[in-house]
């Protein structure tokens, strides 16, 4: 006869083993970092349960005991996705005493979890790490939920912004206006939470900055082209040169100037193009490229054949005469026939890229102006843009093609020896040689400061190294350029 006891627990062992999890089947809302928790009535073996455990859409985890044989805990390796629906599935198993339990499956919907999903400039541009933002242009937050506005906190440089919210409270805007040009570093605080509720994780942060950009159409190019441009009277204002990363300007015969632009992307019109002088050919040895010029004289000529440079003389059907300027500073060239032409007739020179790299200085002199008396040159300070404007023989230079004012991220005031040569023409005429392989002092205009340095030339074929006095070698930043070679 069986006791009452002996009753129950018979019951009990007639029972088939249960199985519950810590989410019920259809819940919604459930945290993306949650464990799953699996309680038998019965011990089950481990390996038994990974065997038959699956999620769907599937996702990396680790089940664990928790207590004794009967109660175990998957956990995902990461969050989980929100607002996403998961099948988890048990298979079919036997329990430790050999009793068998049917598979089972529960569904759930994990909850938002809200955060900033992009961060967008001028036409929704996306801003991502390490790229530029055009000073004055506004920053547009957007967020994958409508967020309670006062528990977010957004700060640029350390500053809190003023957030200007829409009015789904889906997105915020912050003006840059009147912040100066350089490193913009924007950052969110934690403790945000969306309206209902939950919390943004962790904290954001985003490394852009201000910097004025040429937006123009450009062609990438293997390797540099170096184009001589006139820059006397007629010659102004050029075609093409905010597009250049480098121009060297030096004085030719007559007391005028010419200039040696480098362009790693050529835009759709450059010009007007003259002819190279002996300080062209070295500039096109360091700067490993193809010289493009119009005519080039006997003692040039000469000096190339000494030490041979890629040149490309104006060839019909890759240059042209334009009736918009006056001649001889009318002949023009187009990008993709810059690149074509390297392509057609030198694509064996190997390819090269200027280097490049926003320089991070500190302690320079302030320098508002800057005047290169050798080239008439005054050069202005921009600090809403964070670049110099140029004005030669009080010309305010522009870029023809784009009707706006010459934008240089920096100003090298470059001084070198510089010697006349007697090209024996009969008739007195002496052209300027520029030592660009000596060494010697240059001072560097950036973001409104001076900095003095020095220059030097690791060889004759590869590009000129700038350092500070304390040290520093200057990298070139992108942008344009502009390197005054004087005396």
């Amino acid at each position: 006869m069986l006791t009452a006891g002996g009753g129950v627990l018979a019951f009990e062992n007639a029972l088939p083993t249960s199985v519950a999890v810590n989410v019920k089947s259809g819940q919604v809302d459930v945290p993306t970092y949650s464990q799953l928790v699996f309680t038998f009535s019965r011990p089950v073996a481990l390996s038994a349960i990974e065997a038959a455990f699956t999620i769907e859409p599937a996702t990396d985890g680790t089940m664990v005991a928790v207590s004794g044989q009967t109660t175990y805990a998957w956990s995902p390796s990461k969050a989980l996705a929100d607002l996403t629906s998961y099948t988890v599935t048990l298979g079919p198993i036997t329990d430790l005493s050999h009793r068998h339990i049917p598979g089972r499956h529960w569904t759930f919907t994990t909850n938002i979890v809200p955060r900033i999903t992009s961060v967008t400039g001028t036409g929704g541009a996306a801003v991502t790490d390490g790229s530029d933002v055009d000073p004055g242009a506004p920053l547009t937050i957007k967020f994958n939920d409508a967020m309670e506005p006062i528990t977010i906190r957004v700060n640029v440089n350390g500053q809190q912004a003023d957030l200007k919210w829409a009015t789904d409270d889906r997105s915020a805007t912050i003006s840059t206006s009147g912040m100066p040009s350089g490193p913009l570093v924007l950052g969110m605080d934690p403790g945000g939470r969306d309206q209902t509720g939950h919390h943004v994780p962790g904290t954001f942060t985003l490394k852009t900055g201000l910097y004025y950009r040429d937006h123009e159409h450009t062609t990438a190019l293997k390797y540099p082209a170096l184009i001589q441009v006139p820059n006397d009277y007629y010659a102004r204002d050029q075609n093409g040169l905010q597009a250049a990363d480098v121009v060297f300007e030096y004085l030719a015969e007559g007391g005028i100037t010419r200039c040696t632009a480098i362009f790693q992307n050529a835009p759709d019109l450059i010009g007007p193009m003259r002819s190279s002088r002996f300080i062209s050919l070295k500039i096109a040895r360091h700067y490993k490229g193809l010289l493009f010029q119009s005519g080039e004289s006997q003692a040039t000529a000469s000096r190339a054949a000494s030490d041979p440079v890629p040149q490309f003389f104006d060839t019909i059907g890759y240059t042209y005469r334009t009736s918009a300027r006056y001649a001889p500073d009318n002949l023009m060239i187009s990008g993709s026939s810059v690149n074509a032409a390297e392509q057609n007739f030198f694509s064996g020179i190997p390819a090269f890229t200027v280097p490049k790299a926003r320089p991070n200085l500190s302690g320079g002199a302030l320098a508002a102006t800057v005047s290169v008396d050798e080239h008439y040159s005054v050069y202005t300070y921009d600090p809403a843009m964070g670049t110099y404007q140029k004005s030669e023989e009080d010309h305010a230079y522009q870029d023809a093609s784009l009707h706006q004012p010459l934008r240089i991220e920096m100003l090298i005031v470059f001084h070198t020896a510089e010697r006349l040569v007697n090209v024996g023409d009969g008739h007195g005429a002496h052209i300027h040689d520029f030592d660009l392989d000596s060494g010697g002092r240059v001072q560097i205009y950036y973001k409104g400061l001076a900095f003095g340095g020095s220059w030097s030339a690791p060889d004759g074929h590869g590009p000129l190294t700038f350092t500070l006095d304390g040290g520093q070698v200057v990298t070139l930043p992108p942008g344009l350029v502009w390197i005054d070679v004087v005396a």
